[in-house]
């Protein structure tokens, strides 16, 4: 038996390993950290290495480990080369990788990992046990819902006839690389990853279209610093009305953005004609008979025509989609809000002994709540409530 079950090891279950096992709440060997993949941040590592994302949009105090300065510390000792960007210090994503890597080496994060996928999850005499597909029924006196929504790439409707033939998401698991030769590419999105990826197709030597519905917004982060700190979210913690938070959070995000610099380097890439950009609004698409993707616009008489369409449309954040936290959040009765999400206290326990992180967290942690530095947050917060060290 473990003391803290942690289900899901991407940037959010790791964190929380990490501040449990520095802060001294637990050993390692209190832990199953029980993840689909083989490795920890295996999803994160594909994802962003898919698009060849550079540097991160956070700045360099946000990362898995307890204190701020860690990943600048590590740069200075490793002496990493172009390990920041900009006057927040964003790090590269080699650079935050490799750091990650050190931490989760120095807790042997190796002795707590479970490889396997939680079909089920129930409180039994005081104690919960997870369910596995691969790992069999693994038992805690605690749980944390640390999982993404990673694994529900979001498909438009005009989209969903053409699944994997012809049209793909970034995201998608499996999805085939596009061959090296030059392919008439149309990327659907108008967000970071979408640009990340544009850049990426051009560099590859593809003749790159990006398909966005509204023109480009550039913030520096994906919502305002002050959710942060005490400068929006004394008003946030202080209301009870949890449809008001939800607007909050739905208001503060800037959904579709991208800082100045890929901004600059989009510029470029038009200027050059590496890239081209249309805005409208895509209403439905079809085959032609040499297999290419027409695809029909609200603004447009004319169809556009692509070899492969790439979207570039985030994810579903549908909690209903994880059966097994309904059937646990039935059985234990537990509270939630009219958008579906978990109304959690400032422990961020929702039930006895079940803790959220991450998105499961987000209406008492806020905006930031899926971030690296929401996960930080959230480790802090859950660590701090153990009652006993090892």
């Amino acid at each position: 038996m473990y003391k803290w079950l942690i289900i899901g090891g991407g940037i959010q279950g790791t964190t929380l390993a990490v501040h449990l096992v520095k802060s001294r709440k637990a050993s390692i060997k209190d832990l199953a950290v029980i993840d689909p993949h083989e490795r920890p941040l295996e999803c994160w590592k594909r994802n962003t290495g898919r698009i060849q994302m550079k540097y991160l949009r956070s700045p360099s105090v946000h990362h898995v480990d307890t204190e701020p300065f860690s990943l600048q510390m590590y740069a200075d000792k490793s002496q990493w080369p172009e390990v920041f960007f900009g006057r927040y210090k964003r790090p590269s994503l080699s650079l935050f990788n490799q750091h990650c890597e050190a931490v989760l080496d120095e807790i042997h994060i190796e002795q707590a990992w479970k490889t396997g996928t939680v079909t089920d999850l129930r409180r039994t005499n005081g104690l919960w046990e997870a369910e596995t597909d691969a790992a069999g029924t693994i038992t805690g006196e605690r749980v944390v819902l640390a999982m993404s929504f990673s694994h529900q790439p979001s498909w438009p409707e005009w989209a969903k006839p053409f699944q994997n033939d012809g049209i793909y998401h970034v995201f998608d698991r499996d999805v085939d690389d596009v061959r090296n030769e030059s392919v008439q590419m149309a990327v659907v999105g108008g967000g970071i990853t979408a640009a990340h990826y544009a850049i990426k197709l051009a560099d590859d030597g593809h003749d790159v279209t990006m398909l966005v519905r509204h023109p480009f917004r550039i913030y520096d982060f994906d919502s305002d610093p002050g959710w942060l700190g005490p400068k929006y979210m004394k008003a946030f913690s202080k209301t009870s009305d949890y449809q008001k938070r939800r607007q909050w959070i739905t208001s503060a995000r800037h959904r579709g953005s991208f800082p100045k610099d890929i901004s600059r380097t989009l510029a470029v890439y038009r200027e050059e004609g590496r890239v081209k950009v249309i805005q409208d609004d895509i209403d439905s698409c079809q085959k032609t008979v040499d297999g290419k993707i027409q695809i029909h616009g609200k603004n447009s008489e004319s169809p556009y025509e692509y070899e492969r369409i790439a979207l570039a449309t985030g994810f579903t954040s549908d909690i209903s989609r994880f059966e097994w936290v309904q059937r646990a959040a039935q059985a234990e009765q537990l509270p939630y809000a009219g958008c579906g999400f978990p109304i959690v206290g400032q422990d961020l326990q929702w039930g006895k002994g079940l803790y959220v992180m991450g998105a499961f967290a987000e209406l008492e942690i806020g905006p930031t709540a899926r971030n690296i530095s929401g996960a930080r947050k959230a480790a802090y917060t859950i660590a701090h409530t153990a009652k006993h060290t090892f």
